[in-house]
């Protein structure tokens, strides 16, 4: 009797493991920040209202997923004036794209990270990319870390700005259970 208790609890438990957790993005906790240069100077940002759902398991990356938007319309770079002209046409145009996502086609491992093959969408205009993060274990969910360079021209931000460096530094510290 012992034996198939255990039995089943091991099963119950070694189950349990193997699936793929269901996490959503906790917005307090996260972070999208951003640095771009301009006219010399780096200039630092972040978004907030990160929405979504991330399914993970690393032992069963090719049951994993992600699909997560950020609000476009929360940039804060800590100047009002600049804010509320990056929300602009020219710029991130949040009246008619009010969010920025990222679908994961694909996750790998690299070492002990791992690499997201997915498509990031700003201002309607989607375009492969390779997002290099870290997943650790973190109060019942995962805390994700990921740096990645993106040119700002490829998604029409601020095309018209000769004072902006074309290339900006983005990094995510999403925390999801």
């Amino acid at each position: 009797m012992h034996k198939i208790i255990f039995t089943m609890l091991l099963f119950t438990f070694s189950s349990n493991i193997l699936l793929a957790q269901n996490l959503v993005p906790i917005d307090n906790e996260s972070s999208v920040a951003f640095g771009i240069k301009n006219f010399g100077s780096t200039v630092n940002g972040k978004f907030t209202g990160v929405k979504g759902k991330i399914v993970f398991n690393p032992q069963q990356l090719n049951a994993s997923s992600i699909n997560v938007t950020i609000d476009a319309a929360t940039i804060n770079t800590s100047n009002g004036t600049r804010d509320k002209h990056l929300k602009k046409d020219g710029y991130f145009d949040v009246a008619k794209y009010p969010t920025i996502q990222f679908i994961a086609t694909k996750i790998v491992a690299s070492g002990s990270s791992y690499i997201a093959e997915g498509i990031l969408t700003i201002k309607g205009i989607s375009k492969n990319i390779s997002l290099p993060f870290t997943a650790t274990a973190y109060k019942g969910g995962y805390n994700f870390i990921g740096e990645i360079s993106l040119n700002r021209r490829d998604f029409k931000v601020g095309s018209g700005s000769l004072i902006l460096s074309d290339n900006l530094i983005a990094k995510l510290n999403i925390v999801a259970r």
